[in-house]
């Protein structure tokens, strides 16, 4: 069961962060509301928060799971697949490694966010890892061997060419009691077998 969570607000510079979409520029403010909704809505859940500074020198350094993948056993630290973030990965390590022994790290040439990246349960819970345009063949392999190293099955499901979504986890999400929600472009998957699937309609990231 997990305990805490890592939780970084928008910088003032937020608007110049990634995007796929052109749905105009966010508004910082209620970025701001809402990630501090976001915050409580944790807390009302029981988790204690680790709150870190927002940085302006990465304006999308407030999306902290991208850059380590956290289980009960071990801590992995990721390869961002998009090279502005590269520089998020070190102050991240340095969090994790107060509540873990060891940290394990995705090497080049792979890359990893972890947006792509599903737990499908607790303790020795299932993991789907996404293929997509962050992530590559490599970095997911490499993650698949370090949970299994710790125990933790995993699967591979290669999203390129899916669209309304970036990560895997953008039409994907663990609901509890072995049920899925899932966008429909992911609701034939083979990979997916054995789960309740709930359909959803796709949002854009």
């Amino acid at each position: 069961m997990r305990s805490r969570a890592i939780v970084r607000p928008p910088s003032a510079n937020f608007a110049e962060g990634l995007s796929i979409v052109h749905l105009g520029v966010p508004n910082y403010a209620r970025a701001l509301e809402q990630h501090e909704a976001y915050c409580s809505a944790l807390e009302q859940c029981g988790l204690e928060l680790v709150r870190l500074e927002a940085r302006e020198r990465y304006p999308d350094s407030t999306f902290v799971e991208d850059t380590g993948v956290v289980t009960e056993q071990c801590a992995i630290l990721t390869r961002p697949g998009a090279p502005s973030r590269a520089g998020e990965v070190s102050n991240i390590g340095k969090v994790l490694a107060q509540f873990y022994s060891e940290l394990h790290f995705i090497r080049e040439p792979g890359t990893l966010d972890g947006g792509d990246v599903c737990e499908a349960g607790s303790n020795s819970g299932h993991f789907f890892i996404g293929i997509s345009e962050r992530t590559n063949e490599d970095g997911a392999k490499q993650l698949a061997q370090l949970l299994a190293q710790a125990a933790y099955p995993s699967t591979l499901i290669d999203i390129r060419g899916t669209s309304g979504i970036l990560h895997l986890k953008s039409g994907l999400a663990y609901l509890g009691d072995n049920r899925l929600a899932v966008i429909q472009a992911l609701a034939e998957r083979e990979e997916l077998r054995g789960y309740e699937l709930i359909r959803v309609k796709a949002g854009e990231e």
